[in-house]
This record gives C-alpha cells, sequence and structure tokens, in this order.
C-alpha cells in the first residue's frame, strides 16, 4: 500500500512540480519551501518524497542529510509504545514533551537503560522522543526563529531527514543537568551523566550517532572539545556534537559496528561513525551523505530539483537518488606560480563541469592547509599532517616536481574560499562548476624547480597539463 502511494505520489510530484504534495503537508512544512529575505529555502522535491525508498521499519534505515536519506512525510511507526505506561500508542498522540513514545523494541531496551542509569545514581530525564514529519516541521520553524534558516540547518534536521521520525531514537540528559539551564548548552557530553552514557548505552543496543570528531578533541578525551569545536559540524554526519542523542539499533548491530570502528582507526579522522557504518551496510555510494540544499551552502549540496535555491553549483541527483555522470572530465585551461613571502602559490584555472565530483585534501587560504617540499602528507590548520588516498570517481588537481613520474600533492577542485571543514573525513563531494580558480600554497620549493600540473582521476595515470619553473 505505502508502495502504490509513492508511484502516485512522484507521478503527481512529475506533472505538478510538488503542488500535489504542498497541499497534503502542514503549513509549517510548506512554509520551508518559500524563500526567506535572504533567499534560503526547500525545494518541495527535496522537502518531501512520497516515493523515498527508505523503509522506516527497519532498524538500519539510512536517515541522515542527504536527499535520498529521507523518509516519507507519512511513514510512522505502527508499533510505537508511551515510555511511562508502555501501551499502545497512535502516532499522533506522541508529542514531546506532552508524551514521550519509541517502538516497542527500543522503549523496552530504554526502560533496562533507565533503570541502570538510576542505579547509577543518574535519574534520566527524556526531552523528546518519537517525532512525526509535522512536529519536525515545526520543531526546524523553532530553531530558525532563534537564529535564522542556517542556524537552524546545522542544529536541526530537516523535516524527513530527523531519526526521530523512525521512532527509535531520543534525546536523554540527567535531570540534574536540565536544572543548570538550556539542556542543550556544551559540556553534557563531560558531566558524569554524559560520561556514564557514552560508556554503557551501547550494552543496551543504544548508540551516539553523532560523537565529537577527533579533530575536534581534546588529546586523550572523547567528550572534551578544543576552544569550543563543541559546536563545529562534524564532516561525517552534518551534525555537531550530540552526546544526548540516542539511538537504538540493537545488541547485535552495535557489536558489528563497534568491531568495524574499531578497525576503521579510532581517534583518528577515519574513525567512522554510525552513519557510514550503515552507509556501507546498505552499499552507498558514498561514505558521507551530501547534504539537502537549502539555499546555505550551494558548493557543497545535492538536490532532486532543477530549479531549487542552488540549482546552478549543486549536484543534481537523478530520480532514483544518483549522481548523474557530468558532460566531460575537468579541464586545465590555464596554471601560473607566483611568490607570496615564504610560499610558493599555484594559481590554476579549471573548466569543471556539473556534477563533477572532488575530494580532499581542500587546500587554500581560508582552510589554512599546505604543502611542504619532501613531505606526501598535507599539513592541516589543527596542525596534523594527512594523507588523503584517492578516491573512485573523483577528480583533483595534481602537481609534480622535476622529470619524477609521481605526483606526491594533491587538491580539491574548489574554490579560494572554501574551508577546511571536509578534510576530517575523505570522501566525494561537489567540484565548484565553472571556470574555477584553485589556489594551492606550497612551501620549500626552490626558484628554478621545475612544477608540473595535472588533473588526477581517482587511480588513473595523471592527465600532465602544464610545466613551469618556480620564480
Amino acid at each position: 500500500m505505502r508502495r502504490a502511494r509513492a508511484l502516485i505520489g512522484i507521478a503527481a510530484l512529475a506533472l505538478a512540480g510538488g503542488g500535489a504534495i504542498a497541499q497534503d503537508l502542514p503549513a509549517r512544512c510548506t512554509d520551508l519551501t518559500r524563500a526567506d529575505a535572504a533567499g534560503r529555502f526547500v525545494a518541495m522535491l527535496d522537502l518531501a518524497r512520497p516515493e523515498s525508498p527508505l523503509d522506516g521499519d527497519d532498524l538500519l534505515a539510512v536517515v541522515d542529510r542527504s536527499p535520498e536519506g529521507a523518509l516519507a512525510p507519512d511513514y510512522r511507526p505502527d508499533d510505537l509504545v508511551d515510555l511511562t505506561t508502555m501501551r499502545p500508542a497512535r502516532a499522533s498522540q506522541c508529542t514531546p514533551p506532552a508524551r514521550q513514545c519509541l517502538r516497542r523494541e527500543a522503549a523496552h531496551a530504554y526502560r533496562e537503560l533507565a533503570r541502570a542509569m538510576r542505579d547509577a545514581g543518574h535519574v534520566p530525564h527524556v526531552t523528546s522522543a518519537f517525532r512525526d514529519y509535522r512536529v519536525q516541521c515545526s520543531t526546524f520553524q523553532r530553531w530558525v526563529s532563534r537564529g535564522g534558516f542556517c542556524e537552524a540547518a546545522q542544529a536541526s534536521a530537516l523535516p524527513g531527514h530527523s531519526q526521530h521520525q523512525l521512532g527509535t531514537t531520543l534525546d536523554l540528559f540527567t535531570y540534574a543537568w536540565t536544572l543548570g539551564g538550556d539542556k542543550f548548552r556544551p559540556g553534557f557530553g563531560c558531566s558524569e551523566g554524559g560520561r556514564w552514557l557514552a560508556e554503557h548505552a551501547e550494552s543496551f543496543g543504544f548508540v551516539v550517532p553523532y560523537p565529537l570528531h577527533p579533530d575536534h578533541r581534546v588529546a586523550g578525551s572523547t567528550c572534551a572539545a578544543i576552544d569550543g569545536d563543541e559546536a563545529r559540524l562534524d564532516p561525517r554526519t552534518g551534525y555537531r556534537y550530540e552526546p544526548w542523542h540516542l539511538r537504538y539499533v540493537g545488541r547485535e548491530t552495535v557489536a558489528r559496528f563497534r568491531a568495524a570502528r574499531e578497525a576503521s582507526g579510532p581517534d583518528t579522522a577515519a574513525e567512522i561513525t554510525l552513519d557510514q557504518f550503515l552507509r556501507a551496510h546498505r552499499g552507498a555510494a558514498r561514505p558521507v551523505g551530501v547534504p539537502v540544499c537549502d539555499g546555505c551552502n550551494c558548493d557543497r549540496c545535492a538536490t532532486y530539483a532543477p530549479d531549487g535555491p542552488c540549482a546552478p553549483p549543486a549536484w543534481r541527483l537523478d530520480a532514483s537518488g544518483h549522481l548523474p555522470a557530468p558532460a566531460h572530465a575537468p579541464r586545465l585551461r590555464s596554471a601560473a606560480l607566483s611568490r607570496r613571502g615564504p610560499e610558493l602559490v599555484l594559481e590554476a584555472r579549471i573548466e569543471v563541469a556539473p556534477n563533477t565530483a572532488t575530494h580532499g585534501p581542500i587546500v587554500t587560504e581560508r582552510s589554512g592547509a599546505w604543502y611542504a617540499r619532501g613531505a606526501r602528507e598535507v599539513r592541516l590548520a589543527s596542525g596534523t599532517s594527512r594523507a588523503f588516498p584517492a578516491i573512485d570517481g573523483a577528480h583533483r588537481l595534481a602537481i609534480g616536481f622535476g622529470d619524477r613520474g609521481d605526483w606526491p600533492w594533491h587538491a580539491a577542485l574548489v574554490g579560494p574560499d572554501r574551508d577546511g571543514a571536509e578534510n576530517g573525513f575523505d570522501a566525494p563531494i561537489p567540484a565548484a562548476p565553472g571556470v574555477l580558480v584553485v589556489r594551492v600554497p606550497m612551501r620549500g620549493v626552490r626558484a628554478g624547480t621545475e612544477v608540473r600540473v595535472g588533473i588526477a582521476h581517482a587511480h588513473d595515470p595523471v592527465a600532465l597539463a602544464w610545466t613551469g619553473a618556480a620564480p
């Protein structure tokens, strides 16, 4: 029945540009499809996808920030129970904070977790559990009213993209923490209750999907952030650190996830989150979902809509969520070398077709990353050095020296104003389309050194396009 409604819905979208769906959405949801004063909005084709292939009843459903990671607006679990009484409840009855509900299996697991918390001296306090699509619209709008559309997009999930809609996710604090002020204030992860959850929640089948990124952690800690980095977005998930956000996936899945996390490289940029584990389990083409376009970060988003807020620069997905191949491979139009203090700066002009994928390192003035002669790893703004192995299907600028056949340095095909946020996890990202200027700062390159420049595609041989001598 759900699939039949989906097929009818996609036909309506194709014929009416989403108008048929808009009629079925609450006003607070359709408000998001209208541009604000700064031109920010979500295209109807991205906001409401009745043909979503996601099965919300699956404990391992991949619900994330990407256009393909959205639940249908009408999805509601049919086995919700009230967390207080454990009696069955309809989705329309479960509106936090008045009434908190979870799917039956997750609710029973929570009851065990809550009992253990109390035994350890921590009184659990659930502030939000199941939220349907309609409630998520209101939740997102509240964040908009607090700090604007783009701030809301960093702090809250768009409707359809919230794991709370699954009925297996809850925001869990301790009662003592809620007495201290805004419950979402920094520090809960390192509170006694937050530490207890980080250590014990997985034993009951719950995972913290949005941990603190290793690059943002104080050395030796998994909960203390460096200089306010608690508020920075994690490139692996697209969300900030949320130590209170727990998702139930079951004890067996937790065991497999923990093994995969340990094998990925704990406390390094390669450490995976639940998102990467679930995406790999589902055979996703990319380990990170490129976020849906909302007008805030048009150079790093994806959309189903031909006329959305980021239509020209964004990735345009086909109806199945796949990225069509670009019209042609990137073409190097020109390159030049100049000195700027101790640095040699390579400036390359590259013609990039829409839908081209690139990946790190992002080496720009704003990113704070740079290369030093003799090193094969890029030096990041954090002070660490990191290698970025080639990724299938992605293009980068390649740099070599002299008559050697290797290409030790690479740079993402992004503009000079791009920050280095995505350097925290190596995954395909949108390349900036059009005639792109890439500036790569380099140190330790002596005058007269021959510099070679080309375009690298995944593991293919580099296409040499320009050679010049360093001034």
